[in-house]
């Protein structure tokens, strides 16, 4: 993913060099049409009129479908059609998954953009997913995600994810306990109004960039109360991973998202993030009464 977003990216002054010059940028990127190629288009033939079967093996099949979505050139060529990657047994679909679109419009955006799904299937059964958005700005990798295969309860398990919503930052869930936040910005001090004014506005449905900074004020929080207690209290260790793990449990019982479409990733994010940053605001909570006995415990003491 970071390899992409650093070389899939255009340089300010891109649509001004010569078309040699941007051809050279454009080879730097790994998967534009001079490196990687994902032509779908014979794909779409196979497929479009009734599931084909790519793997058969003794408990169950593998078969990739598509929707009825799709659109057709005059030349016959399909396009903007979903494809999905079922399990199949005993002739039913027990599980499926999105796993390709070569051509993802977006027809309410104000901006000029296209979207495509790609995939890898790996030859020990991972099953990769990703998605980019390519503007006049160059190719953007949105949504990765890494899918295993359940031989016992035949279904695919959600293993990995990576989200980029914001320049710069990335949300790595790793199921079924790990929420990080991935930035390659400096940390700020954050304004206290500015906070609060976030947080009284808090809404699940729809992301906001102040988010971040709540979250990550909670979490440091937490933190510190935790140094805090382990200092004076030798007795109850408190663990931040531990904890952390646990409250991340918790919160990534949200279905996640189908596809990168901010439209499903931006309320997960808020869902989610939410749930956290109320378990922090508890257990800060806690923190401090436990904080407050102790400190009492040891005035009576003396």
């Amino acid at each position: 993913m970071n390899k992409l977003e650093n070389g899939c990216t255009y340089p300010t002054n891109y649509w001004q060099l010569s078309e040699s010059k941007q051809q050279k940028i454009d080879k730097l990127c790994l998967v534009d049409k001079n490196n990687l190629k994902f032509d779908l288009k014979e794909l779409y033939k196979l497929i479009y009129k009734e599931p084909v079967i790519i793997y058969n093996g003794q408990n169950f099949q593998l078969t990739l479908s598509m929707s009825g979505n799709y659109n057709i050139e005059s030349d016959s060529t399909i396009y903007e059609g979903d494809i999905f990657l079922s399990i199949v047994k005993d002739n039913i679909v027990k599980d499926k998954i999105y796993l390709a679109n070569n051509h993802i419009s977006f027809p309410d955006y104000d901006f000029l953009a296209v979207g495509y799904q790609h995939y890898f299937i790996s030859p020990e059964g991972k099953v990769n997913t990703l998605y980019l958005i390519e503007d006049e700005e160059g190719i953007s990798p949105m949504f990765w995600k890494q899918y295993k295969i359940d031989n016992q309860k035949i279904k695919f398990v959600l293993q990995d994810m990576l989200v980029n919503v914001t320049d710069g930052v990335q949300y790595q869930i790793i199921y079924p306990n790990q929420f990080n936040v991935i930035s390659n910005k400096p940390a700020t001090k954050p304004n206290p109004k500015a906070l609060k004014s976030c947080e009284n506005e808090y809404d699940k449905e729809e992301y906001h960039r102040c988010y971040l900074d709540v979250y990550n004020y909670y979490d440091n929080r937490l933190k510190q109360k935790i140094n805090l207690l382990n200092k004076k209290n030798n007795t109850i260790i408190k663990s931040y991973s531990t904890l952390q793990q646990k409250m991340a449990s918790d919160c990534l019982e949200f279905p996640p998202p189908v596809s990168g479409d901010r439209n499903e990733t931006d309320p997960y994010l808020s869902k989610v993030m939410f749930c956290l940053i109320q378990n922090y605001k508890q257990e800060i909570t806690d923190i401090e009464k436990a904080l407050i006995q102790s400190s009492n415990k040891t005035f009576s003491q003396k």
